[in-house]
């Protein structure tokens, strides 16, 4: 502990002795007024390191008033502002020889492609499919288009089992990091990759179990250096599922950006049997209960106020649609009894091509657009359709482009009007080359060019 010494004041007038005593005080006193010199240059110095560093906290305060300092600018310094995720599938590449090339895709239609589907194949965690040939495809359209980040696409609609036993063995996921990391030096060309868990569950500690996953896939390529490799998330849009399935906190901290998957809100089911939207932007007047939050708006809402970071969000749109059988032809409004699946497509599974052309075989189709969902659907006897048009491709991105996200998500460019089915485009007689009016409408919406005309 320091010691203080107690300073008396002397008093007026009376004379001081010199005596050994007095020097020695005098002398102890030198010494203590030596000893204090230090500690008052550390004072000193401390306070004027408090008043640089209040000052600089003042103008800094006031830049970011102006709007010329942005903390999130500072550390997203990566964040696309216009991010367009496309997905692309090669399944039909392998049993349809003219099924859609990715070298077939425009090169500035996409920010961002998701190639698969690669699946995990239990127990050893490799890739059962032949990525090889999608990724050498890649490598050609890499070199004649750098700028499009793609991606690999694991997972799917049948992946849940799958993942979740996977993610719940530390071995397991060992394996599984193990065979990335091979696949990713294999092709160097990859930019990331996309997880589409369908999906975690309430039970198992799923959840937990999918944050850790992102935590290890983040550690091990901080190991490898490899600091730009993109790592985003296929999620689900409905609240009953997203609740118990994500942890905002977690992705936020290891996932560069999520794709919600804000379609499939309706089709056809033994448990929901009746006409519905795909992807319908707001509630229609006919939702209630649970079914009221089967829409775009309440889902992007939820995700945001649930703690999602909404430059990390990219909102999905369909280029599909959904056909259901009727039940009366005479009742062909939203929400209408059907009994199955439509015949048009497959299980009710409609790419636009397929649905205009199925349109065109009918005797009289009755087209209606439903401008409070934003969402058309057309019938014709006793099928009924939810499907995408240019006008509400339109107006979804619109919508979403003013909550300032993190962009869109098209799923995906093997369902859109490859075949100009629709006449959407104007194309000559020998042209055959695949189109893509949706996915281009939804680009002309982020880049503020507007819609094509309808025609």
């Amino acid at each position: 502990m320091a010691h203080y010494s107690r300073i008396e004041d002397t008093v007026p007038g009376k004379p001081m002795a010199m005596t050994a005593n007095w020097i020695s005080d005098q002398r102890s006193g030198y010494k203590a007024s030596q000893n204090r010199f230090p500690r008052t240059l550390i004072c000193f110095s401390a306070l004027l390191s408090l008043v640089m560093f209040i000052a600089i906290a003042v103008v800094v305060c006031m830049q970011l008033k102006q709007g010329s300092v942005s903390w999130e600018e500072a550390e997203e310094p990566s964040a696309t502002p216009h991010r367009l995720v496309c997905y692309y599938s090669t399944l039909d590449a392998d049993v349809d020889a003219d099924a859609l090339s990715l070298l077939d895709v425009p090169g500035d239609l996409c920010t961002h492609i998701n190639i698969g589907i690669a699946s995990l194949d239990m127990p050893r965690c490799g890739w059962v499919h032949d990525c090889g040939r999608c990724c050498r495809t890649r490598r050609c359209f890499r070199a004649a288009h750098p700028q499009v980040k793609l991606l690999l696409w694991i997972g799917g609609a049948d992946s849940g089992t799958q993942f979740a036993r996977m993610v719940a063995i530390h071995a397991m996921r060992k394996k599984f990091l193990r065979s990335l990391k091979a696949l990713l030096r294999l092709y160097p060309a990859l930019d990331g990759i996309d997880l589409d868990w369908e999906f975690p569950s309430a039970y198992d500690k799923d959840r937990q179990h999918l944050s850790q996953l992102l935590y290890e896939i983040r550690q091990e390529w901080r190991r490898e250096r490899r600091p730009n490799a993109l790592l985003s998330l296929a999620v689900a849009a409905p609240e009953g599922i997203a609740f118990y399935a994500y942890d905002t906190r977690e992705i936020n901290l290891y996932a560069d950006y999520v794709n919600l998957m804000a379609y499939d809100f309706h089709f056809y089911r033994k448990d929901t049997p009746f006409t519905g939207l795909n992807a319908p932007l707001y509630a229609h007047a006919t939702d209630m209960s649970i079914m009221a939050t089967f829409n775009i708006n309440y889902t992007v809402h939820w995700w945001l106020q649930n703690g999602l970071e909404p430059h990390r969000l990219v909102v999905g749109l369909p280029t599909y649609g959904h056909s259901f059988t009727l039940v009366s032809p005479l009742n062909h409004r939203i929400g209408a009894p059907a009994s199955g699946y439509g015949q048009c497509g497959q299980y009710g599974y409609t790419t636009l091509s397929q649905t205009c052309e199925c349109a065109a075989r009918y005797l009289k189709p009755i087209y209606s657009y439903d401008t409070e969902t934003c969402s058309p659907y057309l019938s014709g006897l006793q099928e009924w359709i939810s499907y995408e048009n240019q006008t509400s491709i339109a107006c979804k991105p619109s919508f979403i482009k003013s909550l300032n996200p993190g962009g869109v998500m098209v799923f995906s460019l093997n369902t859109d009007d490859l075949r100009n089915s629709c006449r959407f485009r104007a194309t000559s007689e020998g042209d055959h080359k695949p189109i893509f009016p949706l996915t281009q409408a939804v680009k002309g919406i982020l880049d503020g060019e507007g819609t094509l005309r309808e025609r």
